[in-house]
């Protein structure tokens, strides 16, 4: 029960109360909470104070609230590092999470001018094109496709579902990603994407496209990357130290 003797407020007691319990895998992600007047008759306090406690979870992104169906205990999203160069696969285990992919394409295609000129390849030339349905603990959150020269022609026998590409790379042609840079924004799911991400079609989705260099500088891929914002978030560092 909360203490209505100490300092911290009977709200904050029953947040951290709530908090804790979530943490500890008491209520699973998206369990549906007490409403608020079962909470308060739970817990011998007001509505107030349990509408004031449930708001600061969802600020914290520990809960959400569906309007005409309660509040729900927020499922984890996947956190993309945009500081560190890890392949998908490296980031879910870094966070805990399954990772998982199917793929949906490995075949030769004529690139557009900016591919071909990120990639430094000569007028006509072709590139291997693998797309990716991208499962962080079961949840699709992208759509991945990496555009590769043909020098990496025997990336077409290869099937790449729930295996890491990186990984293969280094292993197979000893080439190890050394950089990447990027370029961030928006972009509208076409219909077959918004099926494949279980979104709406014309759905807002985080846009990435990438240049990722071999450790002798050399193009390695350009990739394109689409994120589901519901299921996944974005760090970023940065330093004004020299």
């Amino acid at each position: 029960m909360l203490n209505g003797k100490t300092v911290t407020p009977l709200y904050v007691q029953l947040m951290n109360q709530i908090e804790e319990k979530i943490r500890c895998g008491v209520y699973q992600p998206g369990e549906r909470l007490q409403s608020e007047s079962e909470m308060a008759k739970s817990f011998g306090v007001s509505i107030i104070t349990v509408r004031s406690a449930v708001s600061g979870l969802v600020e914290k992104g520990l809960v959400e609230k569906k309007q005409g169906k309660g509040t729900f205990v927020s499922k984890p999203k996947f956190t993309k590092d945009m500081k560190n160069l890890q392949s998908f696969t490296e980031m879910c285990r870094y966070m805990g999470m399954e990772p998982g992919g199917k793929m949906l394409e490995n075949c030769l295609v004529s690139p557009d001018e900016k591919t071909r000129k990120l990639l430094g390849l000569e007028k006509d030339s072709q590139v291997i094109s693998i797309s990716r349905l991208r499962y962080a603990d079961g949840q699709p959150v992208a759509i991945e496709k990496n555009y590769f020269p043909i020098k990496y022609a025997f990336l077409l026998d290869e099937t790449f579902d729930n295996n890491s590409l990186f990984s293969f790379l280094h292993e197979k042609a000893k080439v190890t990603v050394s950089a990447s840079e990027k370029w961030i924004g928006l972009c509208r799911t076409t219909a077959s994407e918004a099926k494949l991400l279980g979104v709406s079609k014309g759905s807002p989705l985080l846009f990435i496209k990438s240049v990722t260099y071999t450790q002798d500088n050399e193009p390695l891929y350009v990739g394109v990357q689409i994120f589901n914002g519901e299921n996944c978030s974005f760090y970023i560092y940065q330093s004004n130290r020299l």
